[in-house]
């Protein structure tokens, strides 16, 4: 996991990739704040954005989650968001595996960050996250996720 601040991203060191990714697509929260929900592909498949608005839930509502194939760079647009984090042990066994590339998992977090418009956290394939989170009111968000496939990380 990467976390950081767009304010202050020339002083995360990031891998190449990554480097550009958050330079040529992430770019800003004005960015992408009045842009439409829903997904925008880059590069097909391998590359894609989704903006959402969606009602942050009680952390202990919410349930760990976790993708093979993509690497995620969520970016908050607009609220207040805590995502659990944390190294655990999971398995695959016993999973829900609705949507490809989605598994749930009821690991309990036992670290969290609190997320501000700007900030991002990027999470690499198989690392546990729990996004969505609130301690306290649950509240409106808007962010984007930048989908990365695994290919296109190959050599980090």
């Amino acid at each position: 996991m990467i976390t950081g601040s767009l304010d202050t991203l020339q002083r995360t060191p990031l891998p190449a990739p990554l480097a550009r990714i958050m330079a040529d697509v992430v770019k800003s929260v004005p960015h992408w704040l009045d842009a439409p929900l829903g997904k925008t592909e880059v590069d097909g498949m391998r590359l894609f954005c989704l903006v959402s608005e969606e009602l942050t839930e009680p952390v202990a509502a919410r349930r760990g989650e976790f993708h093979e194939q993509y690497l995620d760079i969520q970016l908050l647009l607009r609220g207040e968001e805590w995502i659990g984090v944390g190294p655990h042990a999971y398995a695959c066994e016993g999973a829900d595996h609705p949507h490809p590339d989605l598994w749930f998992v009821d690991d309990e977090q036992t670290s969290y960050l609190a997320l501000q418009p700007g900030h991002f956290a990027i999470f690499w394939p198989g690392e546990l996250h729990r996004p969505l989170g609130t301690l306290t009111t649950p509240g409106l968000v808007k962010k984007l996720v930048v989908k990365v496939h695994k290919d296109l990380l190959a050599g980090l």
